[in-house]
């Protein structure tokens, strides 16, 4: 389907893997936690562990555990699995304070942002934890391109529950719901979640996958420069 960029007021962006590559920051933050508490990297240990900060992540917008406990039993799970004795949240300390200092940007995100301020109200709509998300989008200079910044570990809620949209319906002022389009990467939070709550969906497919589900963006880009020519930044 062609975008109909012109036709929205708002563009609601996700962070991780739409604007910021979070798995490039993720796996170098999991080789220098390993090398920090003494165990040799090993390719076959990030999978895992992705795999279960990704089950984890999944409880979480679920509704069925807290960030607080997110920080711990994703390390848990990974420390068990693996047969490594480590505290869990020292862990998490160590990898986050990687995630935070080596943010990496999306190919064609600093132009897409430059070129819509004209022509658009935005707001980054995150599921993630503000400890880590705030350092991140400061380093990368882009909090000047949005009206708000709307971080679930900030509000107690996450994407795609409606009380997570309800907040930022209300930053924007209630508008029409047919002028706000979500942008994101993950089918399950970003585009369930903004078409439940009754906007436009564009679903960033940054890997290039095939949709298995029965969740059907409004529209599906595989890179950014695709979506600025639609707004009509070359």
């Amino acid at each position: 389907m062609t975008m109909e960029l012109a036709k929205y007021e708002w563009l609601l962006f996700d962070f991780d893997n739409t604007l910021a590559d979070f798995n490039a920051s993720s796996k170098l933050a999991f080789v220098d936690l390993l090398n920090g508490i003494g165990i040799e990297f090993a390719e076959e240990l990030y999978p895992i562990y992705n795999k279960i900060n990704h089950q984890c992540w999944d409880e979480r917008e679920a509704g069925l555990i807290s960030h607080e406990v997110l920080k711990k039993k994703r390390w848990e799970l990974f420390f068990k699995q693996v047969g490594i004795d480590h505290d869990p949240l020292a862990a998490n300390g160590i990898y986050f304070e990687t995630i935070k200092t080596n943010p990496v940007y999306i190919d064609y995100a600093t132009e897409l942002l430059v070129g819509i301020q004209s022509h658009f109200k935005t707001m980054i709509i995150t599921n993630g934890l503000s400890e880590v998300q705030n350092p991140r989008i400061e380093k990368l200079g882009i909090a000047k391109y949005f009206d708000h910044i709307v971080i679930s570990d900030e509000i107690g809620t996450a994407k795609p529950q409606k009380a997570f949209f309800d907040h930022c319906y209300e930053l924007m002022h209630r508008p029409n719901k047919s002028k706000v389009l979500v942008i994101g990467d993950t089918l399950k939070s970003d585009i369930k979640g903004g078409q439940n709550f009754g906007f436009d969906t564009c679903w960033y497919n940054y890997y290039k996958e095939d949709n298995l589900t029965n969740i059907k963006p409004s529209y599906t880009v595989d890179n950014l420069k695709s979506l600025a020519l639609d707004i009509g930044i070359s």
